[in-house]
C-alpha cells in the first residue's frame, strides 16, 4: 500500500510540477532538490489518497492571489500539503520537515496563510477500514483495501 501511495503522489507531483518533482525524506532534502528553483513549490505527503487536480489548482490559485503559503490539513490536524510561493530555504525546510498544526504554519510565515480542504490519512487499520467503506476511495486503493 504504502509503494501505491508514493507512487500516486509523485504522479500527482509530475502533473502538476512538470519542471521539477521528486521524493525526499527530510527538509535538507528538500532544500537541495530545490535549490535551483524559482516559482511555487508543493510539498505532498505520499500517505494520503485525496489528491487531485482540484487541489492542486486551489492551492495554486491561492499562491496566484498573494499568499505566501496556503497548507491543507489531514483530519488529524497535520498538514499533508504544504504550497510555498517560493523556494525560501527555510520555509522549505520547516515545511518538509513537518508543520505541526495550522498555527505553526501562521508563524513560519507570520501572518495569514491559505487553508485548502481536508482529507484522511492512511496510515492505521482505522484509516483502512473508512477508506474501504468510502465510495469515494480511488478505485485503485479499494481494490488493494479489498485484499487485505
Amino acid at each position: 500500500m504504502r509503494n501505491l501511495l508514493a507512487e500516486r503522489a509523485l504522479a500527482w507531483a509530475a502533473a502538476h510540477a512538470p519542471s521539477l518533482h521528486a521524493a525526499v525524506d527530510d527538509g535538507a532534502g528538500a532544500v537541495a532538490a530545490l535549490a535551483v528553483h524559482g516559482g511555487p513549490v508543493l510539498l505532498v505527503a505520499p500517505d494520503v489518497p485525496g489528491l487531485d487536480d482540484r487541489l492542486a489548482e486551489a492551492a495554486l490559485a491561492d499562491l496566484a492571489e498573494g499568499a505566501q503559503l496556503a497548507m491543507a490539513p489531514a483530519t488529524d490536524g497535520r498538514p499533508f500539503l504544504v504550497a510555498l510561493a517560493h523556494a525560501e530555504p527555510e520555509l522549505v525546510r520547516a515545511a518538509a520537515d513537518g508543520l505541526p498544526d495550522r498555527q505553526a504554519a501562521a508563524e513560519l510565515i507570520g501572518g495569514e496563510f491559505g487553508l485548502l480542504r481536508s482529507e484522511r490519512r492512511l496510515v492505521t487499520p482505522g484509516d483502512a477500514r473508512a477508506f474501504a467503506a468510502d465510495p469515494l476511495t480511488p478505485p485503485d486503493i479499494a481494490a488493494l483495501l479489498s485484499k487485505e
